[in-house]
């Protein structure tokens, strides 16, 4: 299985209604209010209290994690009843699709820390210990820690090399863009400094959004051999490997991306002088390849990667090229390969999707009773994960396995 919006405007939340999530008679837990936004703005005021709002979509694991371990913690009940107006918002529901038109929303859950006028102050993106989240709102509440104020004292061109750091990481925690942030970062460093693990972890930090044309990824792709006391090669050239593959991924799938953009970004990784751009190109090509739907280039690019070059993928990327195998490949020699990419994802890693992965080209490769035995291992790590989706549709497939019936394209 495949695993796959700073300034508020008070006046379009009107009429937004906020429903209380639990009976709070029984359990410590935090308090989430009901009413229209002017009510709980007018509450926040009387109270002289920030909102907090738990930003959260229904399929989100983390989110009910979020509600199961951390809302209900006494310390992190009694801190946020105490210091904030709590509501909850579905931000995929009509309500909530209003707030994102206003907020910065990019994943789920986010956390925003607003004030009785609906003006952003800070905000978090994923879940947390409780611990953690008790600090993340301690944050809100410390002018030298909120969001808000690193952005207007950035904004006010303050320079301090350290002042940029912690800018970037509060931008990060939020999930928000840090291109020019970053870039600015880099302005204050010395190339020397550039050899730092500190600077190092800066460079890589976002995987999924790598800015490879930043004056730290291009001093690391001509210096790599200085580094070599910090990371070990292998290391090292993963994590550059990682970014160029991500950051085609994000070009792929860009609104403006043409087979001349497409050249012209093998041409820069070319000039980059990154020791394995062959195999940054292999990658790139199989990416294309499936957007174009090609699979027997996809396929024959996979095995040269995996099997010949020795990619060293981690499970989440090992279990989604097995998938495309499963869903588009019907050539048997190249199945079997997969059920093998499977098995390894599974042993880095066992999660539900990827033993569903496992178990399904177990089974259209002929071992049907040891696909059974996977696919109800997936069946009970997404009850653990409480993931019902996931539940429903493994279980269907497990009734299929049972009565020796095709899956999907008729294996």
């Amino acid at each position: 299985m495949n695993l796959i919006k700073l300034l508020g405007i008070a006046g379009i939340f009107g009429a937004i209604n906020f429903f209380p999530m639990r009976d709070y008679a029984q359990n410590p837990q935090i308090n989430f209010e009901k009413g229209t936004f002017t009510e709980i703005k007018e509450k926040a005021e009387n109270a002289n209290k920030m909102i907090f709002i738990d930003g959260y979509a229904t399929w989100c694991g983390p989110c009910k994690l979020m509600d199961k371990n951390v809302f209900t913690n006494d310390a992190v009940a009694e801190f946020y009843n105490k210091n904030f107006i709590n509501i909850k918002m579905d931000m995929e529901s009509k309500e909530g699709k209003k707030l994102d038109s206003i907020y910065d929303v990019t994943g789920y859950p986010t956390f925003l820390y607003i004030n009785e006028k609906g003006d952003l102050i800070h905000q978090w993106i994923g879940a947390s210990s409780p611990e953690k989240f008790i600090q993340i709102g301690a944050d809100a509440l410390n002018p030298e820690k909120q969001l808000s104020s690193f952005k207007k004292r950035y904004e006010n061109r303050e320079g301090n090399g350290k002042f940029i750091y912690d800018y970037l990481n509060a931008l990060r925690n939020a999930g928000l863009p840090y291109k020019k942030v970053l870039e600015d970062y880099f302005k204050t460093q010395e190339d020397e400094d550039l050899i730092s693990r500190k600077n190092l972890d800066i460079i890589f930090f976002d995987k999924y959004n790598p800015i490879i044309d930043s004056k730290g990824f291009k001093y690391v792709i001509k210096n790599r051999k200085r580094f070599n006391g910090i990371y070990s090669s292998d290391s090292l050239d993963n994590d550059i490997f990682d970014a160029y593959f991500y950051d085609f991924r994000n070009v792929l799938h860009s609104r403006s991306f043409s087979p001349a953009e497409y050249e012209k970004w093998k041409q820069k990784v070319k000039e980059g002088g990154f020791s394995k751009f062959n195999e940054v190109l292999l990658e790139a090509e199989m990416q294309y390849s499936k957007k174009e739907r090609d699979w027997k280039t996809y396929s024959n690019n996979a095995v040269e990667l995996i099997e010949k070059c020795k990619r060293n993928y981690d499970s989440e990327r090992l279990n989604s090229i097995a998938w495309n195998f499963f869903e588009n490949v019907k050539d048997t020699n190249y199945l079997n390969k997969a059920v093998g990419w499977a098995k390894k994802s599974v042993e880095l890693e066992s999660k539900a999707y990827n033993n569903d992965t496992y178990a399904s080209l177990l089974y259209i490769t002929g071992d049907t009773l040891t696909a059974i035995k996977y696919e109800k291992k997936a069946i009970e790590l997404a009850e653990k994960e409480e993931n019902i989706g996931f539940v429903d549709e493994m279980s269907k497939t497990l009734e299929k396995m049972k009565s020796r019936e095709s899956l999907y394209y008729g294996f």
